[in-house]
């Protein structure tokens, strides 16, 4: 959605949308000319859902468009794709994680029919180079087919935050005058129980604030989630030491960054990782794991860690208890919007040739 609205703001009437049927919250924000698919009968099911609307899309865009550059923001595929045609594949960390897949066989047919139609594309858009060396790795793509796109952090995240706004964000959510932050999700790659051993090391420690475990925790440990209730009881946590605010609003997340003392991002991969990006952008010291895609994104190596070396994370830890300055990061240009929207123009500008 970035993606779309950034685009909005530099193309004004150039940009055309197809948006499926059963789409219209989407129009208020969308002020570009769009079009809609069809109405045709869709399964019940989410993901049989998806395939059919995505043949149906590309059927129209096809038929209906035949000159026009064609960009799907996901995987898609289907037996007709337009002459010149644009894929985004954020990454592949379902072939890491086959949990993601789950048992559904037809869920994984789907996957492999969109990494084909993706091969066969004119140019294939991915989050960060470690998204780049995976699709040529693992599926096999061609590396001058593979462009890069730095997702971008919001425009709301970069502008100034008045103290009453991180005042009422705090009162908002009961959060402490100093606290550190945990902020991404709770699926299995998360590491979110290697986080809450690497603090317990350190609880006893008079200068360690709070920890902060913000967004929806599942209560039920499953095979595709972090089993953070369970680690919360054995390690013997109370409720002053580990706060659960629950899920935070969108239009709340910068002040909560912003009253943070220092962000931890533990997760063992990442296509890109916005939650580090984000805090960065205001101004928020940053400890992120050294895998994967963060290294390119916080720039700062003082800031990583090992995410499999709970000790490697307490040392850490420890010394943002005493200095948590030392852990700022800046944010690169490219992880802007003005960057990433003349960067996608000129890729997009390729294929006008």
């Amino acid at each position: 959605m970035r993606l779309v609205l950034g685009l909005q703001r530099k193309l004004a009437g150039q940009l055309g949308i197809v948006l499926p049927s059963g789409a219209d919250h989407l129009r208020p924000i969308i002020t570009s000319r769009f079009v809609q698919l069809p109405r045709r009968p869709l399964p019940n099911h989410d993901l049989l859902k998806q395939i059919v609307l995505g043949g149906q899309l590309l059927r129209f865009v096809a038929r209906e468009f035949p000159n026009a550059i064609f960009h799907s923001p996901g995987p898609t595929a289907g037996r007709v794709r337009p002459p010149r045609c644009v894929v985004t594949i954020h990454d592949c960390i379902y072939r890491s994680f086959p949990y993601y897949l789950g048992r559904f066989a037809v869920r994984r047919m789907y996957m492999t029919a969109t990494e084909r139609f993706a091969r066969q594309a004119s140019m294939v858009l991915t989050d960060s180079n470690f998204s780049k060396a995976e699709l040529i790795n693992r599926l096999g793509f061609e590396p001058d087919k593979i462009e890069i796109l730095y997702p971008w952090v919001g425009n709301d995240f970069l502008g100034p935050l008045s103290q009453e706004e991180v005042i009422e964000a705090r009162r908002r959510y009961s959060l402490p005058e100093r606290f550190w932050l945990y902020l991404g999700g709770y699926d299995y790659r998360k590491n979110v129980e290697f986080l809450l051993r690497a603090y317990a090391q350190i609880i006893n420690d008079a200068s360690v604030p709070p920890l902060v475990l913000a967004g929806e925790i599942p209560m039920q440990h499953t095979r595709v989630t972090c089993n953070v209730m369970g680690t919360l009881r054995n390690l013997g946590f109370n409720e002053d030491q580990v706060r659960l605010p629950g899920r935070i609003d969108s239009e709340d997340m910068p002040a909560v960054y912003k009253a943070a003392s220092l962000l931890i991002y533990p997760s063992l991969m990442e296509g890109f990782g916005l939650p580090p990006a984000e805090a960065m952008a205001l101004g928020t010291p940053i400890l992120s794991s050294n895998v994967s895609s963060l290294p390119e994104v916080v720039q700062n190596s003082d800031c990583l860690f090992d995410p499999r070396d709970v000790q490697s994370l307490a040392e850490k830890l420890v010394h943002a208890s005493k200095d948590v300055d030392q852990f700022v990061s800046p944010l690169s240009e490219k992880f802007t919007e003005e960057f990433g929207i003349r960067r996608y123009l000129n890729l997009i500008g390729r294929l006008s040739h």
